[in-house]
This record gives C-alpha cells, sequence and structure tokens, in this order.
C-alpha cells in the first residue's frame, strides 16, 4: 500500500474511533488532526470536508461487513436461507454492525443526515443487489419465489430493506426527541407490514423472510435510548 493510501486510511481509523466516543458533531476536523499529529493540508488532501470523511467510512463499513456476509454463503444454503442472510446483513440491527449504527444515529437527525442516510443505503444495495438478484433466480428455478425479472426484484427488495431499518430508526429517535419510550409492539406492526409487501414482492411463502425478532426490537431499542442519553 501506497503512503498516501496508509496516510487516509490512518485518517478514516482515527476519525472513526474519535466519532465512535465523542460523537460526529461534537468532534471538529482540528480534534482529529490533534489525534494524527498532521497538518490541515494532509487532511484535505485527502478528504474535501468532515462530511466527505463520514461518507468514506460508511462505504468502507458497508464493504467490510458485507464481505463478512458473503463469506457465509455457500452451496448448501437454500434460496430462503441465503435471502435471509442477505437480508440480515443489510439490516444494521445486531453484532458489530449495532455500534456502527448508534455511532450513526445522531448524525440522521443532523443538517448532514440526508447525505449520510442515503451514502450508507446505496453502498449497501450496490454491495448486495447482485447477490440478492442471483438468490431470486435461483428461487425462481426451484420454484421458492416468482420472479419475472429477477435483477428488477432484488433492487425493489433492496430498497424496501433499507427503508425499513431506517424507518424503524427514525420511529425510535422521533420518540426520543419527544421524551417517550418506543412500543415494541409498534415496530413489530411495523416489522410485520414491510415483511408482508417483501414476500409478496417476491411471490414468498407467508412468514419465510425473517426481518427482526420482538427480543432484537427490544435490545435495539434500548441501546438507542442508551447512546441518546449520553
Amino acid at each position: 500500500m501506497k503512503k498516501g493510501e496508509l496516510k487516509k486510511q490512518e485518517i478514516l481509523r482515527t476519525a472513526e474511533a474519535r466519532f465512535c466516543r465523542d460523537g460526529y458533531e461534537k468532534t471538529s476536523i482540528q480534534d482529529i488532526l490533534d489525534d494524527l499529529h498532521t497538518s490541515k493540508g494532509s487532511f484535505y488532501h485527502h478528504f474535501v470536508s468532515k462530511e466527505a470523511l463520514l461518507e468514506e467510512i460508511c462505504r468502507n463499513r458497508a464493504a467490510e461487513y458485507s464481505e463478512q456476509v458473503f463469506q457465509r454463503i455457500t452451496e448448501d444454503l437454500n434460496p430462503s436461507e441465503r435471502l435471509n442472510l442477505l437480508i440480515d446483513g443489510m439490516i444494521p440491527f445486531n453484532g458489530e454492525k449495532i455500534s456502527f449504527l448508534l455511532m450513526l444515529i445522531p448524525v440522521f437527525s443532523g443538517p448532514e443526515g440526508i447525505m449520510i442516510r442515503n451514502c450508507y443505503a446505496n453502498e449497501l444495495e450496490r454491495l448486495y443487489g447482485g447477490k440478492i438478484a442471483d438468490t431470486l433466480q435461483k428461487g425462481t428455478e426451484e420454484s421458492v419465489y416468482a420472479c419475472s425479472d429477477p435483477e428488477f426484484s432484488a433492487k425493489m427488495l433492496s430498497m424496501l430493506v433499507n427503508r425499513f431499518w431506517l424507518e424503524i430508526c427514525d420511529q425510535v429517535l422521533e420518540n426520543e426527541a419527544l421524551g417517550r419510550n418506543t412500543d415494541a409492539g409498534d415496530l413489530m406492526s411495523l416489522t410485520d407490514n414491510y415483511r408482508r409487501v417483501m414476500e409478496r414482492l417476491i411471490s414468498a411463502p407467508y412468514g419465510s423472510l425473517d426481518l427482526i425478532s420482538l427480543p432484537e426490537v427490544q435490545a435495539l431499542t434500548e441501546q438507542i435510548h442508551l447512546h441518546w442519553k449520553k
């Protein structure tokens, strides 16, 4: 790896650690420079802004997490198991993905929120789209699904998965901002609505898609609540 690329990766690692510890809004470019003991020129050689830096972190994280999921896809998985694995990989509600999401969530309500949300969601769609299309094609051939155009169905399904987890986040954030608790039952009703739409889109058997369970919803809302109060 060239010296310039090494420096870029060092900036990314340092910035992400600082964002996770102190929050994106509370961290300035100067804070990152102080941690790195480097100059503004070095930073701006690689990134035009703090927002561009966070966008690059989002792309890197999406790639890292997706690669972990892809390594778990084996030939012995049936189409339903494979599709659920891919969907679970896109939804950042478990494992180390939740730590990254907790860092991003306060940003979603800030000035850069729309750009950052779109950056992360678009990268997920780009990374997972082909794998989902292949899975839908195989599932259609085996009469598990019924997709006349697997690539188009994969695009729509990916968009719905992103819309689902973002709407879950939005509801929890809205409740936190209003100082009220989030009803896990409401989130499960929302989950069921999305599940039914997704299953109809690909003509999947009822209840065959896994999105998020009640214990996972309860754990998620508690983690967001604790993080929000910091």
